[in-house]
C-alpha cells in the first residue's frame, strides 16, 4: 500500500494527507510536546524516515532515518489556517519524517491538537497509535498502557487502493456537483450523541448505520439537485491488523484494503430497514473474506523488473482509465476509541476528528470514531466538487440522517 499511494502521488498536485485532531481542555506546552513526541517516533523508528534520493531506473523507492526537522512540531495561532494546512499541505516525504504536530488555541478554550501525516507513511489506525503514545509520553505514563485497546471497527483512512476499481455493478453514481472556483480541500466537523439505549437486539452496528446515513444522504442529494441516477458505490477501508490498531506489537504504516459496498438505496418513502439489512449483510462478507492480492495494480507495483520511473505514470494512467468507475464517495470508521488520550495536566482529550484524503473524480470522504460515548463525524471534500456552503449542508443533512438511524437502530 506504502508503494502503491507514493506512485499515485504528485506532490505538487495531491493532498495527500491523514488529518488527526483532538481537543484538550488545557494548554499545551509545546517544549514537552515536542520530547513527547521525540520520545514516541524513538520507539516507532518505521516512521522516523524519510523518501530516499532516488532515480528513475530504481527498482522501488527507498527510506531512510531522518532527523525530526525543527518544526515538526509548533505551536500556531489560529485554528482555521491550522487545519487548512493539514488538508492541503503534505508534510514533504524527502525532508524528514513526513508528520506535523501543531496546536493552536480551540473554540471555547484550551487546545486543538492537529498530527498531519502524508498517506504514503501512515494509516488513520497509525496516527490514532502515534497520538496515543504521544499523550502518554507526554503525561508520564508508561507508553503503550493502554495498548490492548482498539478501535472497534477495523476501519481507517485509505488510498485509492485496486479494489475500487471493479466494474461489477456498473458504472457508479457521481455526487451532483456544486463546485468552487478555488483549488484545494475542506472539511467539516460534528459530534453526535450515540444513545442507543432504545435500540433492541439485534443491534445494527454503528459502522452499518454510518454507511447507510451515507448513502441515504448522497441518493437525496443527487435526487434534490436532479443529477442522473445510479448505483451509489461506497469504499469502505478495512484495517489488517489482526487485533487493530492499538494492539502490543501491530504494525505501523499502511495495513489497509478496500471493500465496495454497493447496496441500491430505497425509494424514498420505503424506509432505511430494508437499506441497513443489505448493508449489514455486505460488511459481514467483506470484513470475513480473505484479502487479496490486489490485481492488476498491484502486480504492476509489486514488480521486480519495472523501474519507478515507468510504474509511477503507468499506475496513474491506470488510475485515470479507471476513473469512471471510482466509487461514488469514500467511508472510513476508526470505531470506539478505548484509549484515554489522557495528557496530564493539559487533561483528556474532549474531542477527536480523523478525516481521509480526497481525490476527484470521487471527491468526497466521510471519517468517523466515537471517543466517550459520542460519534465525531469528518466531511472531508474537494472544492473541485463542492464549494464550501455546499459541503455544509451536505454534512448537515448526513449527520441529521444518521443521528435519526442511531436513535431508532434504522427500523423505519
Amino acid at each position: 500500500m506504502d508503494e502503491y499511494s507514493r506512485h499515485l502521488l504528485q506532490e505538487h498536485l495531491d493532498a495527500d494527507t491523514v488529518h488527526l485532531e483532538a481537543h484538550l481542555p488545557g494548554t499545551v506546552d509545546v517544549e514537552r510536546l515536542r520530547a513527547a513526541f521525540t520520545r514516541t517516533l524513538a520507539a516507532h523508528p518505521t516512521l522516523q524516515v524519510r523518501q530516499a534520493d532516488s532515480r528513475w531506473w530504481h527498482r522501488r523507492y527507498h527510506w531512510e532515518p531522518a532527523p525530526i526537522g525543527p518544526g515538526a512540531v509548533a505551536a500556531t495561532a489560529d485554528l482555521g489556517p491550522t487545519r487548512h494546512r493539514a488538508l492541503t499541505e503534505p508534510p514533504p516525504l524527502a525532508a524528514g519524517p513526513p508528520l506535523r504536530l501543531e496546536t493552536a488555541p480551540a473554540p471555547g478554550g484550551g487546545t486543538a491538537l492537529l498530527l498531519t501525516a502524508a498517506h504514503t507513511l501512515a494509516d488513520a489506525g497509525t496516527c490514532l497509535r502515534l497520538l496515543c503514545d504521544v499523550a502518554d509520553h507526554y503525561s508520564g505514563a508508561p507508553a503503550g498502557r493502554h495498548s490492548g485497546a482498539r478501535a472497534g471497527q477495523r476501519s481507517g483512512g485509505a488510498a485509492d487502493a485496486p479494489a475500487a476499481f471493479t466494474t461489477r455493478g456498473g458504472r457508479p453514481a457521481r455526487i451532483a456537483p456544486a463546485a468552487s472556483p478555488s483549488p484545494g480541500t475542506g472539511v467539516h466537523l460534528s459530534v453526535l450523541p450515540l444513545d442507543r439505549t432504545g435500540a433492541k437486539p439485534p443491534q445494527p452496528t454503528v459502522n452499518d448505520l454510518l454507511l447507510t446515513a451515507v448513502q441515504l444522504t448522497l441518493a437525496e442529494w443527487n435526487h434534490r439537485h436532479g443529477h442522473p441516477t445510479g448505483p451509489i458505490h461506497l469504499s469502505m477501508p478495512i484495517d489488517d491488523r489482526p487485533d487493530g490498531p492499538l494492539a502490543p506489537g501491530a504494525p505501523m504504516g499502511n495495513h489497509n484494503h478496500l471493500a465496495i459496498i454497493r447496496a441500491e438505496a430505497p425509494a424514498p418513502d420505503a424506509g432505511a430497514a430494508m437499506l441497513l439489512g443489505r448493508i449489514s449483510a455486505q460488511t459481514r462478507a467483506a470484513k470475513a473474506a480473505p484479502v487479496t492480492g490486489g490485481g492488476l495494480v498491484a502486480g504492476l507495483v509489486s514488480t521486480p523488473w519495472l523501474p519507478v520511473g515507468a510504474k509511477a505514470p503507468l499506475t496513474r494512467a491506470l488510475r485515470r482509465i479507471a476513473a469512471p468507475w471510482t466509487s461514488t464517495a469514500l467511508v472510513s470508521n476508526l470505531g470506539r476509541v478505548t484509549h484515554p488520550l489522557d495528557f496530564g495536566p493539559v487533561g483528556p482529550a474532549d474531542a477527536l476528528w480523523f478525516s481521509a484524503p480526497v481525490r476527484m473524480p470521487r471527491g468526497l470522504s466521510v471519517s468517523a470514531l466515537t471517543l466517550g460515548g459520542r460519534l465525531h463525524l469528518a466531511v472531508r471534500h474537494c472544492h473541485q466538487l463542492l464549494a464550501e456552503p455546499a459541503a455544509a449542508e451536505l454534512a448537515r443533512r448526513c449527520a441529521e440522517i444518521l443521528d435519526a438511524l442511531v436513535k431508532d437502530g434504522g427500523r423505519r
